[in-house]
């Protein structure tokens, strides 16, 4: 037997690179649907199929790629780069995208692991854990695009009778986020011994090492493709620690100056969420996933391997 046909979108981000390399690991065969612009990792060389696009309609997209997939690992988005705020390519990219994939998926008789995110929730009003049922955003363009996008996805597999998970990732971290976000800023900042400018550091976050949520999205297609069905599942911790914590966590793993880090130094965002924190429990029960690295173990290892880097 062949082994498995994989396609990603959003190889070239910071959790898609971290899939790819797993996939190939598991001698997976793997194709990339990324922008043209994508800048891919040099090791992956002949190993990963690349199929470059910037227009992902159903016609343009069944013209490019004109091998069916076993697998399809949905990871591209639009809205987490500040400058992405344009409301088009929101609607193009987070809402119309995954339910072409899923409608493809049918005829391909293929499976979908779609990467959500808890952004797609609305702010809770209380300090309990955020679960599947929990209210969707209506409000905010990318939380409520990316609840759109999922949902449409999911009545689209629903319909067609494809294999579907839909999986809402909490606050990911580790080596390869984009240099705007908080881990490598701290890292590039506390180098140097400068003092980092930063929030309050108040919101509290459920933060999920990028590790076990490459294990999640595996255990997801695993059971996707022996149950089959749809199914939407959070990926979180259950536990919730400050931005202030996290950012002291990081300073430790570097021996750095704690008094460097720079609380209140920025003002909030309007879309900070003051307390989020997800429940893994229905995942748990499902796939019997839960989160190896802890906080500090997973600040240490993401540390030293930016370092490396």
């Amino acid at each position: 037997m062949s082994p498995a046909n994989a396609l990603v979108t959003g190889a070239s981000g910071f959790i898609g690179t971290r899939l790819v390399a797993r996939l190939l690991s598991e001698g997976r065969r793997v194709s990339a649907l990324v922008r043209p612009s994508s800048v891919l990792p040099a090791e992956w060389g002949p190993r990963v199929r690349v199929i470059a696009c910037d227009d992902f309609s159903d016609g343009n997209l069944r013209r490019l790629v004109d091998t069916p997939f076993d697998a399809v690992f949905h990871l591209a988005a639009y809205g987490v780069k500040p400058d992405h705020r344009d409301v088009g390519a929101t609607l193009r990219i987070n809402v119309e995208l995954p339910a072409v994939l899923a409608q493809l998926c049918s005829e391909w008789r293929a499976r979908m692991v779609m990467a959500g995110t808890f952004s797609e929730y609305r702010s809770p009003t209380s300090q309990n854990l955020v679960t599947e049922e929990s209210a969707l955003e209506m409000r905010k363009l990318y939380g409520s695009s990316k609840a759109a996008g999922g949902l449409m996805a999911s009545a689209t597999a629903h319909n067609s009778g494809a294999s579907f998970r839909l999986l809402r990732l909490f606050k990911v971290y580790g080596a390869g986020e984009a240099p705007h976000r908080l881990l490598p800023a701290l890292v590039t900042g506390l180098s140097k011994r400068e003092r980092v400018a930063i929030s309050s550091g108040t919101q509290v976050l459920d933060f999920v090492h990028v590790d076990d949520v490459i294990e999640a999205m595996l255990r997801a297609d695993a059971h996707a493709r022996e149950k089959g069905g749809i199914a939407t599942w959070n990926v979180a911790t259950g536990e919730g620690h400050s931005v202030r914590e996290f950012a002291e966590a990081v300073a430790r793993a570097m021996g750095a100056d704690a008094a460097l880090l720079g609380f209140g130094a920025l003002g909030m965002r309007k879309d900070d969420e003051p307390w989020l924190v997800g429940s893994p429990d229905l995942l748990r029960s499902e796939l019997g996933w839960q989160p190896s690295t802890g906080l500090d173990a997973g600040v240490r290892a993401a540390v030293a391997e930016l370092r490396r880097a």
